[in-house]
């Protein structure tokens, strides 16, 4: 049976959620506090499965327990049962197992703990023969980053523009020939020389990466030049394998949307200038999109619009004016109730298009407000 605390200042609330989280025969309430100070005080000397956190309480607030909590528990799975819903972006950003409305009722706490179990069963992992562990961890979305094995703290430094763009480039194609590579780096140059150029660069990408070992990161024969990728842990790498899992996925994984989420930090080599990464930046920033669309449309559809609101809000941080997210956004706005913000949305649409692209919302948007 999976074993919870439950933190909430309000006696009312605390004793509802204790009394059908007991009764639904799936649930241990181990411990249940009024003051957070005290739990974290638990947290400290107690093992527990999950926790049914309040936000608004004295002295510490249910956002920052969650930091305090997880000092202890690193991976804690938290659900956030609150009265207010403007919290919902900010606890998603915390990666907490649901967001719950008070006041909570049976069917509504099933489901929680329906997604508890799912994440506690995938952490429940068994045996398995010992892998090595990378050799490099890279990140490629957002800034370009390249760390050493595990442990490592600070980035490593290469040597010049030039060895960070070649390194990039082979992280990007995972194999390449030299032709390819003089044709794409050294173009301006004569083959002779952009080889030359090449055996040089490679030289110092290699030693700033420590591959000097038996079992080398850079691979290079007669045919070309090869990355390793199981000595890498790579964003990218992930990334593809999860958005082809999500396509041939016969369901949806809300699990998948969530990774992919973390995954993405930002444009692909942002801020690297590089001609040959243009095209391909584009099109996973339009997966991504599409990723977080399908998202959105799905919680819209499983009665979760406080996590559709946040799927949608993703997209708009990319592609601020499209005017078709702005019209999802209002009408989950206003299926909840929440004029105001709807109507606040519609005014940051129609500043948008203003500024962008001197033009005005469609009529149907501004009808919506008017029917509401």
């Amino acid at each position: 049976m999976m074993k919870v605390i439950i933190v909430d200042d309000e006696d009312l609330s605390l004793k509802r959620l204790n009394r059908i989280l007991t009764e639904s025969g799936e649930v241990e309430v181990s411990r249940a506090f009024h003051d957070p100070e005290e739990a974290c005080e638990y947290a400290a000397e107690n093992s527990f499965d999950a926790a049914f956190l309040d936000i608004t309480m004295p002295r510490i607030s249910g956002m920052h327990l969650i930091g305090e909590l997880r000092k202890h528990h690193p991976s804690l799975p938290i659900v956030l049962v609150t009265g207010y819903e403007e919290y919902a972006v900010q606890a998603f950003d915390k990666e907490v197992i649901d967001y719950v409305i008070k006041p909570v009722t049976a069917e509504r706490l099933n489901r929680s703990i329906q997604r508890l179990q799912e994440k506690l069963h995938k952490s429940v992992t068994t045996p398995e023969p010992a892998v090595p562990e990378p050799k490099l961890n890279v990140r490629l979305f957002g800034e370009f980053t390249v760390f050493g094995g595990v442990g490592a703290d600070s980035p490593i430094k290469l040597r010049t523009p030039k060895t960070e763009e070649l390194l990039a480039f082979l992280l990007y194609t995972k194999s390449t020939t030299r032709d390819a590579l003089a044709d794409t780096l050294w173009k301006d140059l004569s083959p002779q020389k952009a080889w030359t150029n090449i055996n040089s660069t490679l030289y110092y990408v290699r030693r700033a990466i420590g591959d000097n070992s038996d079992v080398p990161i850079i691979l290079k024969d007669r045919n070309g030049i090869r990355i390793d990728r199981e000595a890498i842990n790579c964003d990218l790498y992930e990334f593809e394998v999860l958005f082809r899992q999500m396509r041939q996925a016969s369901v949806h994984r809300p699990d998948l949307f969530e990774r992919m989420d973390t995954l993405y930090t930002g444009e692909l080599l942002k801020g690297r200038h590089y001609e040959w990464a243009f095209a391909w930046s584009r099109q996973l920033e339009l997966d991504f999109i599409m990723t977080m669309e399908t998202a959105a449309h799905y919680h819209a559809k499983e009665g979760e619009p406080l996590r559709a609101l946040y799927y949608f809000e993703r997209i708009l941080q990319i592609d601020s004016i499209r005017e078709d997210i702005h019209r999802e956004i209002i009408l989950l706005y206003l299926s909840l109730g929440r004029r105001t913000e709807a109507q606040r949305q519609y005014l940051v649409l129609e500043e948008l298009l203003r500024e962008e692209l001197d033009s005005s919302p469609a009529a149907d948007i501004k009808q919506l407000l008017r029917q509401s």
